[in-house]
């Protein structure tokens, strides 16, 4: 009897612990839409067309429709997000009526620039973290980039530095930059040699049966670089939706700019 008993309560944890699993494992695995309201609803999109977004909500089975006009964003389960922030009677840029002043804000913080022999570059800092803001601009059209001079300005007044950011969130950056999601971004730059290349030159005269010359001779050397950019972004709750790292193939120092590129087209940030 005692044994049946012992049986009944191992199968009733680990029915209790399965349903708790499946239950945790359906909550990670919700795509949630943000509506224009600021209302969020957890569940899973079924389908997305031209002027609709259909939607079953969490532990039920019916499934609903939504104007995309009424929807800011779209957060999937896999981590990608969607965003639905123009409308015909608006401009790229405008925020819809309704929107907190942060949401599609997207800050950019100053690079972290590491050249040949483990050495900082602020200059080049700076100039990484405006060149990243350009690229942005251009491939994720429907989101506001904050100007790294605005960025800058509100980091130095709120007393972050270089040497002092790593105390800070990714929650503290978003909210002293007003900002939905940040951008963490490291260049590191190693010289890996360099390649010579040379040309001569030979002139002869025939001067009956004596012959004479002179050879001109020139070289150039050309210094190879090895190129990895780390990229990692971050939502105002401090979720992380993006982290990649990547060598660039070319072996020029501005090598940066194409890996830039290359990353931005995969972030879930990218959308033309």
């Amino acid at each position: 009897m005692k044994n049946k008993s012992l049986l009944f309560t191992s199968f009733a944890i680990i029915l209790i612990t399965s349903i708790a699993q499946l239950s945790l494992a359906q909550t990670a695995a919700a795509d949630k839409l943000v509506m224009l309201s600021g209302e969020e609803k957890i569940g899973q999109v079924t389908e997305v067309g031209d002027t609709f977004v259909k939607f079953i909500h969490k532990g039920e089975t019916l499934n609903y429709s939504f104007k995309k006009s009424d929807i800011n964003k779209i957060q999937f389960a896999s981590g990608r997000i969607e965003f639905f922030t123009q409308s015909p009677k608006e401009g790229k840029d405008s925020l819809r009526t309704g929107m907190q002043d942060h949401h599609n804000v997207v800050a950019i913080l100053p690079f972290s620039y590491i050249g040949s022999g483990g050495s900082r570059d602020e200059k080049m800092s700076v100039k990484a973290q405006g060149d990243c803001f350009n690229i942005l601009k251009k491939e994720s059209a429907q989101l506001i980039v904050q100007d790294p001079i605005t960025t800058n300005a509100l980091l130095i007044k709120g007393g972050i530095s270089e040497s002092n950011i790593v105390g800070f969130t990714p929650n503290d950056l978003a909210q002293l930059l007003g900002a939905e999601y940040i951008i963490y971004c490291t260049v590191t730059i190693n010289q890996r040699g360099s390649t010579t290349t040379g040309t001569n030159y030979f002139n002869t005269k025939n001067n009956g049966n004596r012959a004479s010359g002179f050879g001109v001779g020139s070289s150039s050397s050309t210094a190879n670089f090895s190129t990895n950019v780390d990229m990692k972004i971050y939502t105002d709750q401090g979720q992380n939706v993006f982290a990649q790292s990547h060598n660039s193939f070319w072996p020029n120092e501005n090598a940066y700019e194409t890996t830039l590129k290359y990353l931005i087209k995969r972030t879930p940030l990218h959308r033309k």
